[in-house]
């Protein structure tokens, strides 16, 4: 039996505008003290103690539990095929047949990644969403054959999700109330479906202005569980050595065993994901140093962010959860909070040290011939090698930047100043790249520390990039995307609640004439190739998650589909919203976009909608300066100039404007 051991509670309001720390365990009274004393811990954390947030892709070690549970009581198979339980379960890739339950827990499914459409919501948590993964994985092929390397990937724990249902014949949330959260006595532990309305949610603030309405993640198995950190905290110390109330030490150590352990593989294992089943990482270089081995889960929501991080043989487990932020700041807060729990039994953990590094002024002649066009995370770039003295590398969409790496005896070291006056020194963010050709295929691998000021630091070890041919297509088919080259399409397939439209453009951009174009959706880029006049697909190799969320895309007339679910179409067709339009009808699915007309420009408008509707408004710059999911904004609206306004609702529903 678990030893019972205190948890503490802190207050983080300095990390973003709501946060909250937990760590159950050993050690960190000091600490508690000295912040009672200096009044840290004050009313304030009190009410944080019983905030609840989405704990992200956090989630993922809860289903995965679930399903060893499972395991456990011999209804499950780990190394059985996903089709043995889930019957219609089924892609446009024979491939998929070979994918077992093991290879959704440790991304090795070869899947593409993320059903995106629908999964954020505001105030609504009324979608199946792992129905919609099931649907869309119809239309899908594999991006890698089934156990050939890990890629992160959501739609494998959509399907863990579905394997927890159909096996136990409960819902999912049921499963985790009883089987989980009762058995280690939490009150606060939901999934989407039983949270909505828990007037303990915390509030969010999606532009870091305005309060939104909550955001909600419907994907259950992925990203769906909320929780508050104390709960969150005391999940984790479930894996403490010798604590069985969840599962049992050998279901654990498969868990907290890496992937990659007695895989037969061509890659480096050096630079290969280093996850085990749901967790990102099952060791991290400084505590490995120091004889601890760390356990560490990270997810983000549209607005909330998490980290989990468990130390088994010490019993320290902490959760750092925020509304705003990011779980790679929460993760650098957690270790800080964990060195201080471990220096109280006696072990110190020491920052991830630089390594010597003598740089060489002349790159050896065998690099020469890995001159060329390459995608590193996921960015175009060209790499030379001039005059052989250094490495450039040159990204050239939206603007030309250039790094610069210096050879050493590790690698291609990354520094900044003049290289033709020999000023050149390294940067403080270390960066180690290099180039390595397997079975046909030239990668990059990189090693970086990034430092994070007065959190301490993030070392990172993967495949980042890989080198491409240009293609040589037909004047047919590139006339065909050089029209499309630079445009802009709107997303209109979401829910008038997707957090989605917070930014909802699919830009698409020629790489030159290399027959290749990049994507750009929410933040992220994507490298498809182009295979005809109207479609484009993935197809990189990188063996890491570098390689997550791929997608393959398809143009019908001015609409860009994607396999991902989202559907956009272009601006260029965007009638005029003027003062004449006094209202809009709404049909589900069917966004309807409008340019906002120059005489409109300035001024304000007023909406009355149905209840199952929603109001965008977006300046010259693609910038959202309005929504209805803003609490307190109400219905008026001041239009931008240049802008544009978008209307979503469900069949049957009018927008009433004055």
């Amino acid at each position: 039996m678990k030893k019972r051991i205190k948890s503490t509670i802190f207050s983080l309001a300095a990390i973003t505008a709501l946060a909250t720390a937990a760590v159950t365990g050993k050690g960190l009274s000091g600490y508690a003290e000295e912040a009672q004393d200096s009044d840290k811990i004050d009313q304030e954390k009190e009410e944080d103690d019983g905030k609840i947030y989405c704990v992200g892709s956090v989630s993922k070690v809860y289903v995965v539990t679930a399903v060893m549970q499972l395991v456990e009581q011999g209804k499950v198979e780990l190394d059985k095929p996903v089709t043995e339980y889930i019957d219609d379960f089924v892609m446009a890739d024979e491939g998929y047949k070979d994918i077992t339950v093991r290879m959704l827990m440790d991304h090795t499914s070869g899947l593409y990644g993320t059903t995106i459409n629908d999964v954020f919501l505001y105030g609504d948590n009324k979608v199946d969403h792992a129905r919609l993964t099931l649907d869309n994985l119809k239309t899908q092929k594999l991006k890698a054959d089934p156990g050939a390397y890990a890629s992160y990937c959501n739609d494998g724990f959509e399907l863990l999700e579905i394997i927890v249902e159909r096996v136990s014949g409960i819902s999912y949330t049921e499963y985790i109330e009883k089987n989980i959260a009762d058995r280690i006595g939490a009150v606060n532990i939901y999934t989407v479906e039983n949270v909505f309305g828990n007037s303990k949610l915390s509030n969010i603030y999606s532009d870091r202005k305005n309060r939104y309405d909550t955001d909600y993640t419907t994907c259950l198995g992925s990203g769906g569980v909320y929780s508050t950190a104390r709960d969150t905290c005391e999940f984790g110390s479930t894996f403490f050595k010798g604590d069985n109330r969840l599962l049992s030490e050998e279901s654990k150590a498969m868990m907290a065993e890496v992937w990659s352990a007695g895989a037969d593989t061509e890659y480096d294992k050096n630079y290969l994901d280093g996850n085990g089943l749901g967790w990102d990482l099952v060791s991290i270089p400084q505590y490995e140093e120091a004889g601890v081995q760390m356990l560490y889960k990270g997810g983000d929501s549209a607005d909330y962010h998490t980290a989990l991080l468990v130390a088994p043989e010490e019993e320290i487990s902490v959760c750092v959860t925020t509304s705003g932020g990011s779980s790679g700041f929460n993760l650098a807060m957690a270790e800080a909070l964990a060195d201080i729990a471990l220096s109280e039994q006696g072990i110190d953990i020491e920052a991830p040290a630089v390594p010597e590094i003598t740089l060489q002024d002349t790159v050896p002649d065998s690099y020469k011939k890995f001159e060329g066009l390459y995608i590193i995370s996921d960015m175009p770039a060209e790499v030379s090698f001039p005059d052989m003295k250094y490495m450039n590398v040159r990204f050239t969409v939206n603007g030309t930047t250039e790094e610069h790496y210096k050879y050493s005896d590790l690698g291609f070291i990354k520094v900044s100043g003049n290289m033709d006056e020999g000023t050149e020194m390294i940067d403080k963010d270390y960066a180690c790249l290099d180039i390595s050709e397997i079975s046909g295929h030239t990668y990059v691998v990189m090693d970086t520390i990034l430092k994070l000021s007065g959190l301490g630091d993030i070392t990172d070890s993967r495949y980042v990039g890989e080198r491409i041919e240009e293609l040589h297509l037909s004047d047919k088919v590139m006339d065909a995307w050089k029209l499309r080259d630079g445009n802009k399409y709107e997303l209109v397939s979401d829910k008038y609640s997707s957090a989605l439209y917070n930014d909802p453009f699919i830009l698409l951009n020629l790489i030159g004439d290399s027959g290749y174009i990049m994507l750009s959706e929410s933040g992220e880029t994507r490298i498809l190739k182009i295979i005809d006049e109207d479609h484009a697909v993935r197809f990189l190799t990188i063996p890491s998650s570098t390689n997550r969320d791929q997608l393959d895309l398809w143009i019908e007339g001015e609409t860009v589909h994607q396999t991902i679910g989202a559907d956009g179409i272009n601006s260029a067709v965007n009638p005029k919203f003027t003062a004449d339009i006094t209202e809009v009808e709404t049909a589900t699915g069917e966004a309807k976009w409008f340019d906002i007309d120059d005489t409109m420009a300035g001024a304000e408008i007023s909406l009355e909608r149905p209840e199952n509707s929603a109001v965008f408004v977006y300046d010259k710059y693609g910038q959202m300066t309005y929504s209805t999911h803003m609490v307190d904004q109400g219905n008026r609206v001041t239009l931008q100039k240049g802008g544009s306004i978008v209307f979503l609702g469900e069949d049957g529903g009018t927008i009433k404007i004055k």
